[in-house]
């Protein structure tokens, strides 16, 4: 019964703290949602240094082929969870995120500027999803964007072998992050199976794309572009050292700030009432309430 119960108390403690981290985010979110409403979208040939916020279409010449379906893209984030095992069956936990691409350019129609989408918060359709790590192959859904918008994930699926050997990599590389300097990081899969996982492990894939030639929302900070291509590349839209708001959307402005609004309200009203009824069973079984 006393080890039941010291079960309980362990989760009651881990649910408060959880509820404070929600808490601590929303309003971290909440500051977010208040820089875009201060931010006016602005065209493209009119944006200066600084925080901006611009809405265009994605354009490169350049292309890197998605991990999970192949698809030819401009940037791809992937969330990789794998499968615990547990007193009530299992769950999936995250392991890594892994994002990469290319520098692309957004166009509005008044002009371009170069982006450089790495250490962006990417608020972007799934392209497709893959379990692997079972012996039964590869589970892949595809997304479209809407009428009359081509499948947004166009390729040829990814092996069931090709995607446990990338997710063991990806692991590897986000452990190898912690405790390696960034000249140790071991690329071999048989590094990644030592560091992050083994072949008998089940991973989740969730791919999610920025393509060439669809529109984009995106808020940054505009700095001088080290290596423009000709008077009109001057520009790139980064990270802010500053201003560490940096948000890549699929959605139009609207749209975004009522995201960020309800996922504001969500963390900080459900974190409070999360940790606010941790901390009142706690109390109780203490006998303090």
């Amino acid at each position: 019964m006393s080890h039941n119960s010291g079960h309980a108390e362990a989760a009651l403690v881990i649910g408060f703290g959880a509820g404070l981290v929600m808490f601590v985010k929303g309003f971290r979110v909440y500051r977010e949602y208040r820089v875009l409403l201060d931010t006016p979208e602005t065209p493209i040939r009119s944006i200066a240094m600084g925080l901006v916020e611009i809405h265009g279409k994605a354009k490169t010449e350049q292309t890197v082929s998605s991990p999970v379906t192949k698809t030819p893209c401009c940037f791809y984030k992937v969330d990789i969870e794998r499968w615990v095992r547990d007193k009530n069956g299992g769950h999936w936990s995250h392991a890594a995120t892994d994002a990469d691409g290319v520098k692309f350019h957004l166009e509005d129609g008044s002009g371009r500027v170069l982006v450089d989408a790495q250490g962006a918060e990417y608020d972007l359709l799934q392209s497709g999803r893959a379990e692997t790590g079972r012996g039964v192959g590869v589970s892949l859904s595809r997304t479209l964007w809407g009428k009359g918008d081509p499948a947004l994930a166009t390729g040829p699926m990814a092996s069931d072998a090709d995607l446990l050997a990338y997710a063991c990599s990806a692991v590897a590389r986000r452990r190898a992050g912690f405790s390696l300097d960034a000249g140790s990081l071991l690329p071999s899969l048989s590094g990644a199976l030592n560091l992050g996982g083994s072949s008998g492990d089940r991973y989740r894939l969730s791919e999610y794309l920025i393509l060439p030639d669809h529109w984009y929302d995106i808020t940054g900070t505009c700095a001088e572009n080290p290596a423009p291509q000709d008077e009109h590349d001057r520009n790139l839209i980064r990270k802010g050292t500053n201003e560490p708001t940096f948000l890549i959307s699929w959605q139009s402005e609207k749209g975004i700030k009522r995201t960020l609004r309800n996922r504001a309200a969500l963390h900080i009203f459900g974190g409070a009432a999360l940790s606010v009824a941790c901390l009142g069973v706690l109390l109780a079984k203490w006998g303090w309430l």
